[in-house]
């Protein structure tokens, strides 16, 4: 995906393992881990940041 353009990552579940390793693969990703409803915020914010 990242060598397609993507560059933003959203992780739906618990835990934030797979958000580390896009960060560590893709140069410049950004991997944001949705975990619970109080994650939901920071999710909207790194997308909006996206554009």
């Amino acid at each position: 995906m990242a060598s397609q353009g993507v560059t933003h990552f959203l992780e739906i579940g618990a835990g934030k393992v797979l958000s580390g390793l896009v960060k560590r693969i893709a140069d410049g990703a950004v991997g944001v881990s949705v975990g619970g409803p109080g994650d939901i915020e920071a999710a909207k914010a790194a997308l909006a940041a996206a554009k």
